[in-house]
């Protein structure tokens, strides 16, 4: 097999690690072997205008979604040499194989981590393509190339001019606890302190939250019995 650029350490065989999760982390792949090279690519936004007797003017937004390219292999047998996923964490080839083309047709997309390197990434991400094929010698390898994007969800915001509300007491009424959103998530979708923290609690699949409106990222701040917390808005359909 070829020699990649995350070295394993025999003592420590598992300090990079690349994941490929998908239902709220029930389901989870840890990639057999490691590239030798990963490719990241984020483009800032930038807008150009011109001012009379000014002259131009750059206006930088918000940057565009992080895509990663990378090529690897699916190896057919386990080796501490060169795998970086334990033994029992190992998948065959053809499982693999499967797994990726799942993801490339699932509706929601999947968890997309890497541990260990320096660019520590921890997103939800979409394969844009999925290239495998074989080589002559390597029986039973399956070769492949593949690029993903992170997954953004648009938010698009509206002006409506509101009617001013009374209340018998005189008091502005709360517009807490007024959005509802039901979980889509298969096996129950985690309720987290914070966007990618510690968990609090697993919310079923069906049941509905209540939400103040605030958001962070694509992670939305619910509430699940007693407890606030934050769940990711791909589980989540608004009521």
């Amino acid at each position: 097999m070829s020699s990649n650029m995350f070295k394993q350490n025999a003592n420590n065989p598992t300090k990079y690690r690349m994941f490929f999760n998908y239902d709220n982390d029930k389901k989870v792949y840890v990639i057999p072997m490691l590239p030798e090279k990963i490719a990241l690519t984020v483009n800032g936004k930038l807008t150009s205008m011109d001012i009379d007797r000014f002259g131009e003017v750059l206006h930088r937004g918000k940057r565009d979604a992080i895509q990663i390219e990378f090529e690897s292999i699916f190896p057919p047998k386990f080796g501490s040499n060169y795998c970086s996923c334990l033994k029992k964490e190992f998948k065959s080839p053809a499982v693999w194989h499967k797994w990726m083309l799942s993801l490339s047709n699932c509706k929601n997309p999947f968890h997309f981590v890497l541990v260990g390197s320096p660019f520590k990434i921890n997103m939800y991400a979409d394969i844009v393509s999925y290239a495998p094929y074989e080589k002559g010698g390597d029986v039973g390898a399956i070769y492949y190339k593949i690029k993903i994007k992170e997954h953004r969800k648009p938010s698009i915001s509206t002006y409506n001019k509101k009617k001013k509300k009374t209340t018998t007491s005189g008091k502005r009424p709360s517009n807490k606890d007024t959005l509802k959103y039901k979980v889509t998530a298969n096996s129950g979708l985690h309720l987290r302190k914070a966007p990618n923290g510690e968990i609090i609690a697993l919310i079923p699949n069906g049941k509905s939250v209540k939400s103040d409106g605030k958001k962070n990222g694509n992670w939305y701040h619910v509430k699940y019995g007693s407890n606030w917390g934050y769940a990711y808005q791909a589980y989540l359909v608004k009521q």
